[in-house]
């Protein structure tokens, strides 16, 4: 598995492989310390690849905008 520090965060990037569509969707973890998150977004790739990149886009824009574990107790 792939992981990517980032600003004290570990994002480690899963895309999902969506059936039937040959696309793949960005899906990943965040963690932090001993707390960790799981975020998905619905836009879609043609290869793992692209999907991974995006993932860590995504998982950085997270981070960087302050959404990351806001909801946290």
């Amino acid at each position: 598995m792939q992981i990517y520090e980032y600003k004290g965060y570990t994002i480690y990037p899963a895309p999902h492989f969506v059936l039937g569509s040959n696309c793949w969707m960005i899906e990943l973890i965040i963690k932090n310390k001993n707390v960790i998150k799981k975020y998905d977004d619905i836009n879609f790739f043609t290869t793992k690849g692209e999907a991974v990149f995006h993932s860590i886009v995504y998982g950085k824009k997270l981070i960087d905008d302050g959404i990351v574990f806001l909801n946290q107790a």
